[in-house]
């Protein structure tokens, strides 16, 4: 296989316009960098306490790097992860289908805002319990 087509995302993706993979690609980069703004110093602390409790079983720090991984694969900048697992894709997804249908339906409105706001929240909350 050539490198291309190994790092070409899933040909059974539908094609999508090229303004949205702009929107959508953006969006992760603001993810993206918040997240790496937050873990900078939390990182700094997590040595700290390694560094004044080195008996621990698994460090502080390593415990970070857990975490950004999984944040990671759930940002997925790049999109080379998997696309079964809950990720920005699908919560992305999701808001895109209610704001098309009621687009098209022309019946967007304050209840289907909060509509989208709850799936947003328990997006979230499922990925707080993982």
């Amino acid at each position: 296989m050539n490198e291309l087509n190994e790092t070409t995302p899933d040909s059974s993706k539908k094609i999508q316009h090229p303004l949205r993979k702009l929107l959508i690609f953006q969006l992760k980069l603001a993810v993206d960098a918040f997240r790496d703004i937050l873990l900078s110093p939390v990182s700094i602390v997590c040595s700290i306490l390694d560094f004044l409790n080195p008996k621990e079983e698994i460090s502080y720090f390593e415990k970070l790097m857990v975490f950004g991984r999984n944040t990671e694969k759930k940002i997925n900048l790049f999109e080379q992860h998997s696309h079964n697992e809950a990720n920005i894709d699908s919560v992305l997804n999701q808001v895109e289908s209610v704001i098309i249908k009621e687009y098209q339906d022309k019946t967007l409105s304050k209840q289907k805002l909060s509509q989208i706001r709850e799936i947003l929240k328990r997006k979230i909350d499922e990925n707080k319990l993982e």
